[in-house]
């Protein structure tokens, strides 16, 4: 079973997920600068608190919010946790009054215009 929630992440932990799709970041200081300035980070772990995928929040906190960095770990791609990293941060936003903007890489573009954009 995979938990979503909006909490803060590690850097070592992240950069981990993200190398596993070659988007890992050095020097680390780097990724750690970009989650204190992110708005907000939904974070999908498995059983045992692993960082199984994740989607990272920036906002003006007013009106607008990016959605980026959305990734999930390939031993658990096919689950629906991308899908449900999505409506969870999708909800956030609802909650915020924030209006979604998606920052995604152009293969991927059909994936998001058919469930969200």
């Amino acid at each position: 079973m995979t938990r979503l929630s909006n909490e803060s992440v590690n850097a070592k932990e992240l950069n981990e997920l993200l190398a596993t799709n070659h988007w890992d970041v050095h020097p680390i200081e780097n990724l750690e600068r970009a989650i204190e300035s992110s708005w907000g980070n939904i974070c999908a772990r498995n059983e045992n608190r692993k960082l199984v995928g994740y989607a990272r929040i920036l906002s003006d906190g007013i009106r607008h919010a990016y959605i980026c960095n959305v990734i999930v770990h390939p031993d658990y791609r096919k689950q629906g946790i991308g899908t449900a990293i999505m409506n969870e941060s999708l909800k956030l936003l609802r909650e915020n009054n924030l209006y979604p903007t998606l920052v995604a890489s152009p293969g991927k573009k059909s994936y998001y215009e058919k469930a969200w954009f």
